[in-house]
């Protein structure tokens, strides 16, 4: 009787665990068939999920392509952005320094780095470590980019804060900051005495396994990171590298990160852990708790966008919210053409990661699911529950207007505009707007800079002065600059002011075209002399002024000596090299007073385009020499464009 009994017992057992593991392939299937679905009636080029438990991996697949001019797929090994995501990796390196007691959490930052100051230095004498990963540090703004990748960059960033003022009462008010995260990373630098990148590879990275994720641009080939798509009108443009466009100064806040969901797969694994994964602990359980512990908050998601205005709470490093009746912990990464979403559903004991070739945390979410509404609905489809409407708008576009712009004067509104100020440097930085006409077609604009395709989209004008931009992104206003005859003088967009380049002063202007390698504008006035791989070009009525254009390694001598022939300038004084960016590069420059001629200054601007450098000298009488800079060296920069070999 009792071996009967045992043999009921243990086909019973069988039975149940045959049955849950039917179950269990039933709904993978139903989240395979959810994202065919979504990539087929999304606009995602490409892009990777991964689920975990704590046991690790329960699903990981790759849907679509890495680009669209190409074929190659998308898989759970493509190594893609992860943007923001970083900060979560940046609190967990904080806090490993805190459990080995060389940090305290609440200890004012300037105990640790004495050149912490901002210019208001009796506030930043108040901001805490703690503070700084938990957004509440007041610290706000971007400094000036370096586009230096060095270890140099993070420390060059604190020390531009001396210029920063913090505007709320450091612990009070719940602030999204890059820049305090970034000030974290240096902190990390020098509590550690690793440079942050190292420290992340030495203590989360290889630890856990991942291999292809990284915060070093310099790997990004060996490893094959991908660089995204920009929005256009109805297609994605694939993103090109601009590595003269990168800089150092936010990698710990999220600029740089490359990972692939495999690897993201590991590092949610041991959070779910306590920390753990396999025999490697990178962090106590208390340590997590901490990170996932509210410390402020702040609106979430109304009604009318999907949500149920419930707040949304920040640990540190972490967005803190309840679901539907989940507690979870997110947050998102966005780099401007990648992204990515994080969820780990606390209540059922596991995670997700979603990584997309485009940023789909600025998608139109009026035509397509965000990418916080479709990783919240894998989370549903591997719980057993139902596709859910949770960010999904309930109301119409708010933009949409039926104000009708008048044909006759469209044209008007068409031609060249570039940028002159504001911009996110992580994207919007160095651009130029072309905005066409096509007959009986809404106008379009198009943003550029360099060979990439950095926006296109229609104009739905509201008023003759603010027109909405309309594609694959959620819809942006235009405010355009009209002077009371009605001309376009320039228009603001996304935080970028734009002048456009027909005005008066480029009216002069001529597109010069040297050989192969580039072009730019020049007053047509000016008389023309060509060079081995560049030109001089001289203004017949002011003969001291005169500009020279170069591009070709062998001109180098020395990090930034430019020599034509046996002609070398002397120089009785010279300034220190600045770095800025004008035009759609980065420019290094420097002013000098020439030997011999103590009323001739001569100001050289040096980029390196895809390895190729590029100089400009620009010389004149100092007394005419600032008017000369904006009147002609602006515009050249502003105006070049390389193409041909070097492109």
């Amino acid at each position: 009787m009792m071996y009967s009994r045992k043999i009921t017992n243990a086909l019973l057992i069988g039975m149940l665990v045959f049955y849950y593991a039917a179950l269990h392939a039933q709904k993978l299937e139903q989240l395979d068939h959810y994202l065919e679905e979504v990539y087929e009636n999304h606009i995602i080029p490409g892009f990777s999920v991964v689920v975990v438990d704590k046991n690790g991996p329960i699903y990981q697949q790759g849907f679509g392509k890495k680009r669209l001019d190409l074929s190659a797929p998308f898989t759970e090994n493509t190594v893609c952005g992860i943007g923001s995501l970083t900060k979560s990796m940046t609190a967990m390196a904080i806090m490993q320094l805190v459990e080995q007691g060389d940090l305290e959490l609440d200890t004012p930052v300037v105990k640790y780095l004495p050149q912490f100051r901002t210019a208001n230095r009796e506030k930043s004498d108040k901001v805490t470590v703690r503070m700084l990963i938990n957004n509440t540090s007041g610290l706000q703004g971007s400094p000036h980019p370096t586009y230096d990748i060095s270890d140099s960059a993070l420390e060059k960033l604190v020390q531009d804060l001396s210029s920063t003022f913090i505007i709320h009462e450091p612990g009070t008010v719940y602030e999204y900051s890059n820049l305090a995260f970034s000030v974290a990373g240096y902190l990390i630098n020098q509590v550690s005495g690793l440079p942050y990148k190292e420290f992340l590879e030495q203590r989360i990275f290889a630890p856990l396994g991942m291999k292809n994720t990284s915060t070093d641009p310099e790997r990004f080939e060996e490893i094959g990171a991908l660089e995204g798509h920009y929005y256009g009108i109805p297609e994605a443009y694939p993103a090109d590298r601009e590595q003269h466009f990168e800089s150092g100064e936010y990698i710990p806040a999220g600029s740089m990160t490359r990972s692939t969901a495999r690897d993201l797969g590991s590092y949610l694994t041991a959070l779910l852990n306590q920390g753990r994964l396999g025999n490697i602990q990178v962090l106590s359980g208390e340590s997590i708790t901490q990170m996932w512990t509210p410390n402020s908050s702040f609106p979430g998601l109304s009604r009318e966008e999907g949500g149920d205005d419930k707040p949304i709470d920040y640990g540190l490093g972490w967005m803190l919210s309840e679901i539907e009746g989940r507690k979870i912990v997110h947050h998102g990464g966005s780099t401007g053409k990648m992204s990515s979403m994080t969820m780990i559903d606390r209540t059922n004991s596991i995670a997700v990661t979603v990584l997309a070739n485009i940023d789909l945390t600025f998608i139109d979410q009026y035509k397509y699911p965000t990418i916080f509404a479709l990783t919240n609905n894998i989370l549903h489809i591997v719980t057993g529950n139902s596709i859910s409407q949770f960010g999904r708008p309930i109301i119409a576009d708010p933009s949409l207007n039926d104000f009708h712009l008048d044909t006759a004067i469209k044209e008007k509104y068409t031609g060249e505009f570039i940028q002159v100020g504001g911009g996110d440097f992580w994207v919007y930085y160095g651009l130029t707007m072309n905005i066409v006409h096509q007959e009986n077609k809404p106008l379009e604009a198009i943003l550029t800079r360099g060979g990439n395709t950095i926006n296109h989209f229609e104009l739905d004008f509201v008023t003759p002065s603010l027109a909405i931009g309309r594609n694959m992104g959620t819809p942006h206003r235009l405010r355009f600059k009209l002077t009371p005859e009605g001309e376009v003088k320039g228009l603001f967009s996304y935080g970028v002011e734009y002048v456009r380049t027909s005005l008066k002063r480029t009216q002069d202007f001529e597109r010069i075209h040297m050989k192969s390698i580039a072009s730019f504008l020049l007053p047509k006035h000016w008389e023309l002399q060509e060079l081995p791989n560049g030109l001089i070009g001289k203004d017949p009525e002011n003969s001291d002024t005169h500009i020279r254009l170069y591009a070709d390694k062998a001109l180098i001598t020395g990090e930034h000596t430019i020599r034509n022939g046996d002609d070398v300038h002397a120089t009785s004084y010279q300034s220190h090299w600045f770095s800025e960016r004008v035009g759609q590069y980065v420019w290094k420059h420097q002013s000098r007073v020439l030997s011999g001629n103590e009323k001739e200054i001569c100001t050289t601007f040096i980029s390196e385009m895809d390895t190729m450098p590029f100089y400009l000298e620009i010389t004149s009488d100092s007394k005419k020499h600032t008017l000369v800079l904006q009147q002609v060296a602006s515009i050249v920069l502003h105006s070049l464009q390389l193409y041909g070999s070097y492109k």
